[in-house]
């Protein structure tokens, strides 16, 4: 046996020394999760790496993970492979090694089972027994009175003379004859000796100790080793001590009776492994208990034997404990009361017995136990031999004959947790029979003894109702007529009950978990124990019990966003099974998906966002400055948006946006938002002069405006006068205004903040002189002409405007018969109305004053000719003829005429003014036509426009192979689309998706005809349908085309951007395509223009959403050379402007659903059904096309019978079948008639404004201008230098003066007054995107800078494919270059974008990020208040005209600062542009000299060509007159 011994020992030696290796600690958590923890390192630290690497021959993947504590969880782990684990020490660039081991999962779990059995002493399943006999004779009165010896490991069959040490776990049978009593064995060595209780008195001590849940599992270990060190003393033995001990909580339950152990060994093994139960504390209960099961002769107890108990409490009772105590006490009970920690003083010392000071103690923790145990057995011991004092009282002992043979070899078969089925070999031919055998058991913790009785005929005997995992001794009686027999002693071990099996924890809801798992057979009910891990650690758990038909639950009441362990037992009558473990996470609470800032004033913004979920019960909205002060919230209830007021102009703020749920609030969305600036008052006019006074009126700056500052000034001298109003205010009067003068008047607004906004000025002269300027005459049309004029600088009366015709009018109006009408004075344009068609006319345009008529101004003009323009056939096939016209403006209709040259007949259709193309059915194939426009207006009809144009060969249809198309030589190949004959490309037959094909494509499938009689195939996800575009375009792409789709978004289609079709060059990059992005839902189309360059355009209006609301929906995107059109659903949606579409590649490919971040063959693509897909060769393919095969927008009036619709049986021809294949060209007809004579073609419309050209030559002199000699004014005190002041605006040119003799020099002029700023024009309308500028060039690599800290640990990304091996070394080396070539590139980036920001700041939303790289430096900053007047300074050189701004003071002069760190900081954040300064009135220079005559000016590029005209008619004279090619390049100076 001792070989075996020491090698136990030595293997638990070798795993004790594995687990305390340096600082690491390893906790299995489950099959495939490890925990870790290690002692942190000292010192600065930025983390640690943790690397698992597994030990094969086959490479395989290593796990690293980076944290900045102490603690790391791995899971995905194989239970069965050995792995490497080492713990790096980061610092900077530097790591070193912390700890290193290896491991296997299965080896940890079997360490971990060693180290508990060595703890607790608990056996493994199995069995052992004696087969000799037991030298112990007994006496059988009733049930046997038996002495459990426990087995010895080694067989012999030899009886020993000496005691045997032996072990707890036996695995082996033994014939070896036990002896009456065996030496005890120390179970845990110690350091210090154990004083004895040298006493002969005997006692009988219960032990009454609370388990309940207050104490938790780790406090209970040190209450087993505080009993422990309390029983050690005390000799163990029916004639001298007796122990039991019952645990307590909601319910007692006794561990073991007086007389379940005879032994200090089988005690203290007992104490070393009961089990913790878990509760409520009923301490009252519990001493009922003790007094009425543990106090009885059949427990053990004996008369005339001092009886002690002794109560171990961390708490209250909840019941009537003193009650209790009290009874137990009248009994002769002595009770010694021990609590700990949240124990009632008060209540101990009502329990326990007299002398209190012996009998009670209190200590403030667990820990402090271990002091306590001295003190408490030497009172015990003595309290023990006070109340005995007797002789020692022992259980006669019956040795029974030993004539009487016992049964041998005991064996075990059936071992089961519950259950074993043991059996033997009986006697031979023993001399008296053997009546029966008695078959006594009971568990090695101390349980009562059971009994089952067989017939002496039998061998084998079944015991049923035992506990799991349970060490059971075994005695087997022989029973004779006149005697029992020695017995036959074993022992066994039970197996574990069953687990449950496949834990599975996946959240439910932020609040939510759901539990499912395998059920375990024979199971009664299942309990789970789940706790939160805060910092890794657990939490106090909560408890739940189902029922045994319970495989799924839901545990509600959770934390959001927080780690549970979850622990699963299975009970069997309250005994429960090892218990799974698993760690789940709950949901977060979901924040908002967007936040958007639609509107941004200079005070207020409104704030809308997305909601996570719906039924969001409130959202909280905070907003802060950049610099973190004046933090403000708002909590928002049923709305989306809130308008946040009270804000700071020119300011930059941070808004965020929580979900506000009964849980708790979500992790906030943020943007930044800079307000914009103050807002000016606009349209400052001059209303009114009547006497001294003008009446000055505005439109209002802004609603919260204060007041509004009014300054105004006689230009030709005079005081600066101003005036204050109220914020409400929109007009005022200024009084003391002279005649014959001009002024100047400027507006501002003032804010609560004492914020101004910029001035506007308006100039006015009362002088009675002068007429308008600039009359232009615009917006003809056939009937009327808009004449603007600019007015004078001076209060016009009204005007008078005369016009009459220069020309004789196509309709027989005669010229010169004059008209007038009048217009007030403060118009600037009217409408000539009631004109005549195609005539020009000359307009005079004449202010009037109170007491005179100022100049007059006149100009011409014509009205438009109700003749159309640009008639040209659309479409045509055989039977029809689709012609179109540019529209005329201000006509009643049309009517349009169509004759056949071969038989003469005519059709003729009228149609409304605001139709542009008309079509003509029923016609005969292959015969030429006459069609022509008029236009109508009233009575009057213009002249026709008419062209000739033939119809088509009768088409015929030849079969096509179902995979194949014929390849076309031509650009656009004729096909047949819908039963209309047009030139494009039938997208679907490229892409197999017919009725014959589609089953020959993989990852296709043809949809039903459930709600459209058109064909729908629905595409799988990642199959990527790819065509060669050699094989689908062959002569090339029309650069004006029309995109048909018909598709359908799937509930399985991603979130994410896609094309729905796309076309590349050879390396997969897109060069052309259409592509869905669900997230913003946008339709963004992009193409490759004639410069090389992809451009984007982004349709986003509120008819797009539709798109991805999963039906059917039908897109048109049409393409011209300008600009780019949407129509979705047959409706049109939008235009943006384009560049022409270049050169695509042939030798690429065409994709349909490829998803954007994807590239490459075979790389991902998105599911969707799509119904039809065509390119069409012209930009009127919407006009054409209808939305019949759309089950939503289905018309069945006006939409043709489905193909596949079921109707009855009628002798009424149906409806005209599709159109048949083209038909062989027929004979060469007779030579026709020679045409009539055309009429001849109007003029051409005006082709487009060409570029601006370049400068004109340099004017003749102007006349000298007048000299006036101004005030001499008194010298001012000598000022401050001041800071320049901005330069300020051009001003506008005066008029020519008049010629003058040069006058005599006169004395120098006052400086002029303080001017306002001039009037700032008006916000033009925003433009279209711009095209993208051209990179500049590559710069110098700047130095490498400083390695900076290792960042946060990103997610986890997909698996790479398996590279091949290299040294740590050259990993290093191509990381370092990857990350500084990756910092070069953004550092560029960033440059470029800095050194293009020029713009003033205006409103922008942006998610809140990381800190940015430091900016570059700002630019200076305005300039400072006004200084003193300085003295009178010599006359300086004539300025440019203009109002400089006001001179700023110079400010204080600061302190020294003190000297700074040699660090070189950030460059600070770009600053404003200053305000513009106001400009001051310059002296009146001398009249120059005539200038000469200038150089002729750079001639003007040339305008864009005209637009292509209708092709000529070949006549029988000869061959066609055709035009001579262009060779210019088309695109020279287009700019979109």
């Amino acid at each position: 046996m001792r070989p075996r011994l020491i090698a136990v020992l030595l293997l638990w030696l070798v795993i004790s020394c594995v687990h305390g290796q340096g600082r690491l600690k390893l906790t299995v958590l489950s099959e495939d999760r490890l925990q870790m923890k290690w002692k942190e390192a000292e010192g600065p630290v930025q983390g640690y790496k943790v690397r698992v690497k597994p030990i094969s021959e086959v490479p395989q993947p290593e796990l690293m993970l980076t944290t900045t504590r102490g603690r790391a969880t791995v899971a995905g782990l194989d239970s069965s492979q050995e792995y490497t684990l080492q713990i790096l020490v980061l610092n900077g660039t530097m790591e070193k090694l912390l700890a290193k081991r290896r491991f296997t999962i299965k080896g940890l779990r079997e360490d971990e089972q060693l180290r508990s059995r060595d703890q607790r002493r608990k056996p493994l399943p199995g069995g052992s027994g004696s087969g000799d006999l037991d030298d112990v004779t007994e006496a059988l009165l009733g049930v046997p009175t038996m002495l459990y010896q426990q087995p010895v490991i080694t067989a012999t069959t030899e009886q020993p003379t000496t005691p045997e040490i032996t072990t707890e776990i036996t695995t082996e049978i033994t014939t070896e004859t036990a002896v009456t009593e065996t030496a005890p064995r120390e179970k845990r060595p110690s350091s210090r000796k154990l004083s004895e209780c040298d006493t002969d008195a005997a006692a009988d001590i219960v032990l009454l100790v609370d388990g309940s849940w207050s104490i938790g599992r780790t406090n209970f270990r040190r209450v087993r080793d505080f009993l422990e060190g309390l029983v050690t003393p005390f000799r163990i033995g029916p004639g001298h001590v007796q122990i039991a001990l019952t645990q307590y909580s909601s319910d007692p339950r006794t561990e073991w009776q007086l007389n379940n152990f005879t032994t200090k060994e089988q005690l203290l093994e007992a104490v070393r492994s009961f089990r913790y139960k878990g509760g409520n504390t009923f301490t009252g209960q519990a001493l009922l208990h003790v007094m009425q099961q543990n106090l009885r002769a059949e427990s053990g107890a004996r008369a005339d034997t001092p009886l002690f108990l002794v109560l171990l409490t961390d708490g209250k009772s909840q019941d009537d404990a003193v009650a209790a105590a009290n009874r137990l006490k009248n009994a002769g009970v002595e009770i010694i009361a021990v609590g700990v920690k949240n124990a009632d003083e008060a209540e101990l010392r009502q329990v326990a017995s007299e002398p209190l000071d012996l009998n009670v103690y209190n200590v403030n923790d667990f820990p402090l136990l271990s002091k306590l145990v001295a003190r408490l057995r030497h009172v015990l011991c003595g309290r023990m031999q006070d109340r005995y004092s007797a002789q020692k009282r022992e259980s006669p002992t019956v040795y029974p004959a030993l004539s009487h043979p016992s049964p041998t070899n005991l064996h075990f078969s059936g071992l089961r947790a519950r259950e074993v089925t043991l059996g033997w070999i009986p006697p031979a031919n023993p001399a008296p029979p053997i009546q029966q055998y008695r078959v006594v058991f009971h568990s090695a913790e101390g349980t009562n003894p059971q009994e089952v009785v067989v017939k002496g005929s039998e061998s084998s005997a079944v015991l049923g109702g035992l506990s799991s995992q349970t060490l059971y001794h075994l005695s087997v009686f022989p029973v004779y007529p006149d005697t029992v027999g020695q017995p036959l002693r074993g022992t066994f071990t039970t197996l574990a009950l069953a687990m449950p099996a496949d834990l599975e924890v996946t959240p439910s809801s932020p609040g939510s978990l759901r539990v499912r798992w395998v059920s375990a057979s024979g199971a009664t009910q299942y309990m789970a124990l789940y706790s939160a891990l805060i910092q890794g650690e657990p939490d106090d758990a909560k408890e739940v019990k189902f029922g045994a038909e319970q495989t799924e639950v839901e545990l509600g009441g959770l934390t959001p966003a927080t780690d549970y362990s979850i622990t699963l037992y299975a009970l069997y009558d309250e005994e429960p099974s090892d218990p799974v473990t698993t760690i789940a996470t709950t949901f977060a609470l979901a924040p908002p998906v967007s936040v958007q800032v639609p509107m941004v004033t200079h005070s207020s913004m409104r704030v809308s966002w997305v909601p996570g979920e719906p039924n969001v019960p409130a959202h909280r909205v905070t907003w802060t400055t950049n610099h973190g002060s004046d933090v403000k919230q708002v909590e928002v209830t049923g709305l989306n948006s809130v308008l946040v007021q009270n804000l700071s102009s020119l300011s930059r703020y941070q808004v965020s946006v929580q979900s506000q749920y009964q849980q708790g609030l979500s992790t906030p969305l943020t943007a930044n938002i800079t307000t914009l600036k103050v807002p000016a008052p606009s349209d400052l006019k001059v209303t009114n002069f009547s006497g001294s006074d003008i009446t000055v009126r505005w439109e209002p700056a802004a609603v919260d405006v204060v007041s509004y500052l009014i300054k105004w000034i006689s230009l030709s001298g005079g005081e600066l006068q101003q005036l204050k109003l109220g914020g409400d205010s929109e007009g005022a009067i200024l009084e003391g205004v002279q005649e014959d003068k001009e002024y100047q008047v400027s507006l501002s607004a003032l804010y609560a903040d004492g914020t101004k906004s910029e001035a506007v000025a308006v100039r006015y002269s009362t002088l009675s002189a002068g007429g308008p300027s600039s009359v232009a005459v615009s917006e003809e049309t056939a009937v009327s002409l808009l004449v603007s004029w600019v007015p004078p600088n001076a209060h016009v009366l009204q005007y008078r405007v005369a016009y009459s015709a220069l020309t004789t009018a196509p309709s027989g109006g005669l010229p010169g018969h004059e008209r007038t009408m009048l217009a007030p004075g403060s118009e600037r344009r009217v409408v000539l109305q009631s004109l005549l068609p195609d005539t020009r006319y000359s307009v005079l345009v004449t202010a009037e004053y109170r007491n005179r008529e100022g100049s007059s101004v006149s100009a011409q003009g014509k009205t438009t000719s109700l003749r159309v323009s640009s008639v040209s056939v659309v479409r045509s096939d055989h039977s029809s003829i689709c012609v179109s016209w540019r529209p005329v403006s201000a006509v009643d209709g049309y009517r349009i005429v169509i004759q056949s040259l071969k038989d003469k007949q005519m059709k003729e259709e009228n149609v409304e003014e605001a139709s542009s193309s008309h079509c003509f059915t029923d016609l005969e194939p292959e015969t030429l036509y006459r069609i022509s426009v008029h236009s109508r207006l009233g009575a009057v009809e213009g002249a026709a426009v008419s062209i000739l144009h033939p119809t088509a060969t009768a088409p015929v249809r030849h079969p096509l192979h179902p995979r194949t198309h014929p390849i076309h030589n031509e650009v656009c190949p004729e096909v047949t689309i819908r039963h209309s004959l047009v030139r494009g490309f039938d997208m679907m037959e490229a892409f197999g998706l017919t009725e014959r094909a589609h089953s020959l494509v993989e990852g296709v499938a043809a949809e039903p005809l459930v709600f459209t009689t058109v064909p729908t195939y629905s595409v799988y996800r990642d199959v990527q349908l790819t065509q060669s575009t050699g094989f689908i375009h062959p002569a090339g792409f029309s650069p004006e085309h029309t995109l048909s789709v018909s598709f359908r978004l799937l509930q399985e289609t991603p979130r994410e951007p896609f094309a729905l079709w796309q076309l590349t060059d050879n390396d997969f990059q897109p060069k052309m395509g259409l592509v869905l992005d669900p997230t913003t839902k946008h339709l963004i189309y992009f193409s490759l223009d004639y410069r090389g360059e992809v451009q984007e355009l982004t349709f986003d209006q509120p008819e797009v959403r539709r798109l991805f609301y999963g039906s059917f929906h039908k897109v048109h995107l049409s393409v011209n050379q300008v600009s780019v059109s949407l129509s979705v659903d047959c409706q049109r949606v939008g235009e943006r402007p384009a560049r022409p579409l270049g050169p695509l590649p042939k030798d690429g490919f065409e994709m349909l659903g490829k998803l954007t971040k994807t590239r490459g063959p075979n790389s991902g693509s998105a599911p969707f059904a799509l119904q039809s897909f065509e390119i069409v060769c012209n930009t009127t393919w919407p006009m054409e096309d209808t939305c019949c095969d759309l089950p939503g927008l289905r018309d069945e009036e006006s939409c043709p019978a489905p193909a596949y619709a079921c109707t009855c049986t009628s002798d009424v021809p149906g409806a005209p079948g599709p159109v048949g294949p083209i038909g062989r060209p027929g004979s060469r007809g007779e030579k026709g008639d020679v045409g009539e004579q055309g009429q001849k073609g109007e003029m051409g419309p005006p082709g487009l404004v060409g570029l601006d050209g370049g400068l004109g030559p340099l004017g003749s002199q102007g006349p000298r201008g007048i000299t006036v000699q101004g005030k001499m004014g008194p010298p001012g005190e000598r000022g401050e230098k001041g800071d320049p002041g901005n330069t300020g605006g051009q001003g506008l040119p005066g008029p020519p003066g008049l010629v003058g003799n040069e006058g005599p020099l006169g004395p120098k002029g006052t400086r002029g007054v303080e001017g306002n700023i001039g009037l700032p024009g008006l916000t033009g309308p925003r433009g279209f995107q711009g095209m993208p500028g051209h990179p500049g060039p590559v710069g110098d690599r700047g130095p490498l800078g400083e390695v900076g800290p290792t960042g946060l640990s990103g997610n986890k990304g997909e698996r790479g494919e398996k590279g091949e091996p290299q040294s740590m070394a050259m990993i290093y080396q191509l990381v370092t270059q990857a990350c500084e070539q990756l910092v070069h590139n953004e550092v560029l980036k960033m440059d470029s974008f800095l050194n293009e920001m020029s713009r003033k700041p205006v409103p922008i939303e942006e998610p809140a990020g990381p800190p940015g790289e430091p900016g570059i430096p700002g630019t200076k900053g305005p300039p400072g208040p006004r200084g003193n007047q300085g003295q009178l300074g010599t006359r300086g050189k004539a300025g440019r005209p203009g109002y400089p701004g006001e001179q700023g003071r110079r400010g204080v002069l600061g302190e020294k600062g003190l000297a700074g760190a040699n660090v070189q900081g950030p460059p600070g954040i770009k600053g404003f542009a200053g305000p513009p300064g106001e400009s001051r009135l310059g002296v009146i220079g001398p009249r120059g000299e005539e200038g000469k005559p200038g150089s002729p000016g750079t001639p003007g590029a040339a305008g864009q060509p005209g637009e292509v005209g209708p092709p000529g008619v070949c006549d029988s004279s000869g061959g066609c007159q055709r035009g001579s090619p262009q060779t210019d390049d088309p695109y020279f100076g287009y700019q979109p």
